[in-house]
């Protein structure tokens, strides 16, 4: 493809309707504000990713995108492709799901003892309207979306590369593996907009490297717009056409992945420090090593050593 094509790819994105608009989003906890006043505005087709530092509300925004959270104020608006405007501030999640927003959660939610196929048919199933009565008397429409619900799961599962795990427990699968199953669950239910809730955490670097290749398919092959936390910076800046920097519930920055990087606030966020005070903290260590002629290695790293992050539901 040629850069022209490209150019002109990259203007017809721009010029496409936004998915989600998000504007004004507050979300309290008794005394603790978690969202303050956050704006996210998502344009249809293109994968968005929300960063920050542990605690900076990526996953209280994600829980109140979905319903799992009512904010106090805002708005949360999800504009399908056949047309007309939803709020989904309140909305229940499984209402939301139905409109066609779906999510996957930072701790993986599976039904261990069930098997691989079973688990994707139960989020096929949630899409149907059979009645628990056409099931118990097996009448056509029952069997029909029978039918479909067991060939929407074969077709997501082969999707996702677990085609060949089909009739094995979920417990037994790899952690990578799992995964993609819950990613698989989330695409059994047709969304439009897919919410990754850090997809990448616990994987090897085989399996980021696969899940990378999973989120550009579902975004170009599927058409599905992908909204993604994530604290692996290599994946975040590989697959994401834009990124939303939050800190301490507040957005501090947006942009592309390259302008996100070189932009001051995000590197203090990151950091601790302004990058004046942190090229300042460098030089000052350096000439003094130099004055004492320091050669040797200090025993451990100038931090402390990093501790297993919080979840933010929790820490909420």
């Amino acid at each position: 493809m040629t850069t022209e094509m490209l150019d002109e790819a990259a203007k017809a994105r721009a010029l496409s309707d936004d998915v989600l608009d998000a504007s004004g989003v507050t979300l309290r906890f008794g005394g603790l504000t978690s969202l303050d006043g956050v704006a996210l505005r998502m344009v249809r087709g293109e994968i968005l990713a929300v960063i920050g530092p542990n605690g900076a509300g990526k996953t209280s925004l994600f829980n109140s995108l979905t319903g799992s959270y009512v904010p106090q104020e805002g708005q949360i608006t999800f504009r399908p492709r056949a047309g007309g405007e939803h709020e989904l501030r309140g909305r229940k999640p499984h209402k939301t799901s139905r409109l066609g927003v779906a999510r996957t959660f930072q701790n993986i939610r599976l039904f261990g003892a069930l098997t691989v196929l079973e688990n994707v048919k139960v989020a096929v199933e949630t899409r149907q309207r059979t009645d628990a009565i056409s099931i118990m008397l097996g009448l056509p429409n029952a069997r029909r979306d029978e039918r479909e619900s067991d060939r929407k799961a074969h077709e997501v599962l082969s999707f996702v590369g677990l085609g060949h795990r089909l009739n094995e427990l979920a417990s037994a699968l790899s952690y990578g593996e799992q995964r993609r199953l819950e990613i698989a669950r989330a695409l059994a239910t047709t969304p439009e907009v897919l919410l990754l809730d850090e997809p990448a955490a616990g994987t090897n670097p085989t399996e980021k490297r696969d899940l990378e290749v999973l989120i550009r398919r579902i975004n170009q092959e599927l058409a599905v717009s992908v909204l993604l936390i994530e604290h692996d910076m290599r994946l975040v800046m590989s697959v994401a056409d834009r990124v939303v920097v939050l800190n301490f519930g507040r957005k501090i920055a947006e942009g592309t992945p390259g302008a996100v990087q070189q932009d001051p606030a995000v590197i203090e966020a990151y950091l601790g420090a302004s990058a004046e005070d942190e090229r300042a903290l460098v030089a000052e260590v350096v000439a003094e090593r130099e004055e004492h002629g320091a050669e040797e290695r200090p025993d451990g790293p100038p931090g402390a050593a990093g501790a297993a992050a919080d979840d933010e539901e929790g820490r909420a």
